[in-house]
């Protein structure tokens, strides 16, 4: 099975809501009680505690945008928020932050090499729609490259060193969203390649305190995903930290 179908049908919010509706569906015997207690109790945890921040607010703030990078030799951006359906449902490529921060640096500076990575190029895949919006930006063609074959963040680095064959010394740029940049960097040193983390698409403000229930859940999922994630690539063997620390 689809590790992202596995995710979407097992991930938090919908585990909440299996249980809501078992209970609803059992309500009248003592399981299906049971049931809708532990939802009620999992809605208050997790939707209305502070939880989901204590678990995103570690990921966000682990590696700091860097004030001056200094030289910078090229920038690589993570495909992964590109809204794929909804732009093809409206016909026209809509925007992610990811994009917004790359083509600020892009143009911060202007003899980088630029990189997207990830995903495919079918159309209305993040990187067809990636193309779309960055050559549509003004990026010229010459100066950047698409790279579509790695389906997960540890086929990145490999997949784009192929492509661009950076030297040594070269001075790299990562970018991707905050809660994302732990596991991205950890993919990255396992492949030998020292890169700069540069953090875009915050999800969490600084107070722990936010009521959004829908906004607490969705970050709860994401930050719920990394945490998986970096423990399931350390344990394969395909990173060397399980918490990257900063340089």
């Amino acid at each position: 099975m689809d590790s992202d179908l596995i995710w979407l049908l097992l991930k938090p919010s919908h585990l909440l809501a299996y249980t809501a509706v078992l209970g609803v569906v059992l309500s009248r015997r003592p399981i299906g009680k049971r049931l809708l207690v532990a939802a009620a109790m999992l809605v208050i945890v997790l939707g209305v505690l502070p939880t989901a921040w204590f678990f995103l607010s570690p990921l966000e703030t682990r590696f700091l945008r860097p004030e001056d990078p200094g030289r910078v030799d090229g920038i690589v951006v993570l495909a992964g928020e590109e809204p794929a359906r909804l732009s093809e449902v409206y016909g026209q490529p809509l925007n992610p932050s990811r994009l917004m921060t790359f083509l600020m640096l892009a143009r911060r500076f202007p003899d980088a090499r630029l990189v997207h990575s990830g995903d495919t190029a079918e159309p209305f895949g993040q990187s067809a729609l990636a193309r779309e919006l960055l050559l549509g930006a003004g990026i010229a063609p010459e100066r950047i490259v698409f790279e579509d074959r790695s389906r997960t963040t540890c086929d990145s680095p490999r997949a784009v060193r192929e492509l661009v064959k950076p030297e040594p010394a070269e001075r790299w740029l990562l970018v991707t969203s905050a809660y994302h940049l732990p596991r991205a960097v950890a993919c990255y040193r396992a492949a030998g390649w020292d890169v700069i983390a540069y953090p875009a698409d915050y999800k969490r403000q600084k107070s722990p305190w936010y009521f959004g229930l829908t906004e607490n859940l969705g970050d709860f999922d994401a930050a719920a995903h990394e945490w998986i994630g970096l423990l399931y690539y350390r344990l394969r063997g395909l990173t060397n930290e399980l918490f990257p620390r900063p340089h």
